[in-house]
């Protein structure tokens, strides 16, 4: 049989002269787009609203650690509940929530962690009792709205540290100072006073102490000296 005429492969993709054509992919046609959502600008921030709560943190990622030597603070809102009649709850919760908010961001200037928030109270801890008791002072001075007062207790001593809580005798007693405040004032422990005078820190010499003898603390045998502290005017 006669083989291939060798001018099939030149006319194999012409036909007459002309080229044929070959068939190509259809080019895939473009996903139609959304229309671009207009962004909403943010609402403008109230003059009279509180300072942002800074983020919360793991209390033992602030720490470093499972157990040591810490300040602790808790400070109270004085007279809660007659101010809650006075105002009615819807009132006084939104004042509790722009306390406890400024209070957060205090805690965080002074070099604190905020543990947790227990009715009208804030729990935090510090590395020096120094930074503590500057925390105290300064909500004290400024608790957020001009309408609360707020009483103030520091400890130092050693703890437990979890996640979310601290634990240990350190803490109860810190509790106790600031319970034994009937009004708007910062009382530290002897053991945190003692820290805060061996620190030395200029700023400090401008303290007035005032001590409070023979207390009774729940849990604690004895008699006990607390004392109250103020910045000299």
């Amino acid at each position: 049989m006669p083989g291939p005429d060798p001018r099939d492969r030149f006319t194999s993709s012409f036909s007459f002269g002309r080229p044929k054509k070959t068939s190509q992919p259809a080019a895939p046609r473009p996903a139609p787009q959304a229309p671009p959502q207009r962004q909403q600008a943010p609402a403008p921030a109230s003059p009279s609203s509180a300072a942002p709560a800074q983020e919360r943190v793991s209390v033992r990622l602030w720490a470093g650690a499972s157990k040591g030597t810490l300040a602790v603070a808790f400070t109270d809102i004085v007279a809660s509940a007659a101010l809650t009649l006075k105002l009615g709850n819807r009132e006084m919760d939104a004042l509790r929530r722009r306390h406890f908010a400024w209070a957060v961001e205090l805690v965080a200037r002074h070099g604190g962690c905020v543990v947790k928030t227990i009715g009208d109270s804030v729990m935090a801890v510090f590395r020096a009792a120094a930074d503590a008791m500057d925390f105290a002072l300064a909500v004290h001075a400024d608790p957020g709205d001009k309408r609360i007062q707020v009483r103030a207790g520091v400890h130092v001593g050693p703890v437990t540290i979890e996640e979310g809580d601290v634990y240990g005798a350190t803490v109860n007693y810190a509790a106790r100072v600031v319970a034994s405040a009937a009004g708007a004032e910062v009382r530290l422990s002897s053991e945190a006073k003692s820290h805060v005078e061996q620190e030395g820190d200029p700023r400090h010499a401008v303290l007035r102490w005032q001590a409070q003898r023979d207390l009774e603390l729940k849990g604690f045998p004895g008699k006990q000296i607390l004392w109250a502290v103020a910045r000299s005017q």
